[in-house]
């Protein structure tokens, strides 16, 4: 959908947007064109923008259905478009998708022209860790709480996980990021005579100790050489500790109350990273070093048993393991969690610029130009044709369960010192505890910045 959407898994909605329904949204095109001159004219009458734009902000290309000559649109864009023909008619408006392309000065030009009386767009496509305290404590951008009624199920999980902050709602999103998880070796999973990890996914046995046996048990040396050859598992270390930091109810920068604290020190935070240190240095079933050439053409080369990886890799993987199938599963649950959860450290979401001239009504036109509940079923029949139906009943279940790591990205140099505590508790021994202590002042005083800065 966003950012880190992937022609592999295209739900067919070339316009990135979220959605409410068709139904909904042409009866209520519908009212507007029957309403006559009675009592509750003035109220209707609010909402007419008296022609005019209500502008989207975004940074990508294609974000507008209606540019799409017909031969290359599909049900989902035919159904978009006739969605906001109605929501123009109904508040008389022109919608507009303003593209902005130049990623690294994106907030400035949002601050800027917002700060001259004129947002370059009314709802923007913002980062989480822009938005979350920075913008909003700024007063650049408004919650949405009031304007949409949040107790409506077609609002994902996604959305409310990583979309508010403080108890307030600000993000709007109707389809989640790309999930991170485990895709594995079905044949070496086979041939090492081990147990599969979707099975025990299945019977809820899918753990860190169960996956530790896995990894450890994979790792060997095939040849002979006096080298092992063929690791437990691969993947990006960055991204895999955090899904057993944050799976453990951790956090590098948030204490369980959501406050903004370091919490590296914390006991949940540091049994996922000893995790990390037993695997790398003890068992060494992670694969070790990095592979130069990147850790997915090390699993291709059959390196890895099993390997972390965002689910729109799939489509690669299987182009150059055409022999092989692949299963997909959660990381494994950890201790303290009571279900699988998939974490991502990456989201962007639509917001609503305190500076427009109508946020309400923008707002409101977002949600009603928006395909909602059918995003996931559009997704769900194309990953049909890509995944096994094993992997398929994973990537299904990951949709409604995806969290949010990282808001440390906002603090200055934090991820940075996440890199170098990963790197000291991996190459450099150094047992976790020493390492995050290594980094804790630094890191509290890039707290201290952040919060001085988002006055």
């Amino acid at each position: 959908m966003v950012g880190c959407s992937s022609k592999n898994e295209n739900t067919g909605n070339t316009a990135n947007e979220g959605a409410a329904n068709t139904e909904t949204a042409t009866n209520a095109a519908n009212t507007t064109n029957t309403a006559t001159n009675t009592e509750e004219a003035p109220a209707e009458n609010a909402s007419d923008l008296q022609g005019a734009t209500v502008k989207i902000g975004l940074w990508w290309d294609g974000a507008d259905p209606r540019l799409l000559e017909e031969k290359d649109r599909g049900p989902a864009e035919d159904e978009q478009i006739a969605l906001i023909e109605a929501a123009e008619k109904k508040y008389n408006c022109k919608i507009e998708f303003v593209k902005f392309g130049d990623y690294g000065k994106y907030v400035e030009n949002l601050t800027t022209t917002s700060l001259a009386g004129d947002p370059f767009a009314d709802v923007v496509v913002l980062e989480l860790f822009w938005s979350f305290p920075s913008l909003v404590n700024k007063g650049f951008i408004l919650p949405i709480d009031d304007m949409l009624d949040l107790s409506d199920p077609k609002y994902i999980s996604w959305m409310k996980a990583g979309g508010s902050f403080q108890g307030k709602q600000y993000g709007f999103i109707d389809s989640p990021p790309s999930p991170y998880g485990i895709f594995y070796n079905k044949k070496l999973v086979q041939q090492l005579g081990i147990e599969d990890p979707y099975e025990l996914q299945k019977s809820g046995n899918w753990t860190w100790d169960k996956f530790r046996e896995l990894a450890k048990a994979a790792t060997k040396d095939s040849d002979g050489d006096g080298k092992t050859d063929v690791f437990g598992f691969i993947g990006d270390l960055k991204v895999s500790t955090s899904q057993f930091v944050y799976g453990n109810k951790g956090s590098y920068d948030q204490d369980e109350n959501g406050n903004m604290k370091f919490n590296m020190d914390s006991a949940n935070t540091l049994q996922g990273l000893q995790l990390v240190s037993d695997m790398y240095n003890v068992d060494k079933s992670i694969i070790q070093p990095a592979p130069q050439d990147g850790n997915d053409k090390a699993f291709i080369a059959g390196k890895g048993v099993m390997y972390g990886g965002f689910s729109w890799e799939l489509g690669g993987l299987k182009d150059n393991m055409k022999d092989t199938e692949l299963g997909y599963v959660f990381f494994p649950k950890a201790p303290n969690a009571s279900d699988y959860t998939s974490y991502t450290p990456y989201g962007n979401m639509y917001m609503v610029s305190k500076y427009s001239k109508h946020p309400e009504v923008a707002m409101k036109i977002m949600d009603e130009i928006s395909l909602g509940g059918k995003l996931k079923e559009l997704a769900v029949e194309g990953w049909k044709n890509q995944f096994t139906p094993e992997a398929l009943d994973t990537r299904t279940q990951m949709y409604d369960k995806i969290g949010y790591a990282g808001s440390y990205i906002a603090i200055p140099d934090a991820d940075k010192l996440v890199d170098g505590v990963l790197k000291d508790i991996t190459e450099g021994k150094v047992a976790p505890a020493t390492a995050v202590e290594k980094i804790k002042s630094q890191f509290e005083s890039g707290i201290a910045k952040l919060q001085a800065d988002s006055k």
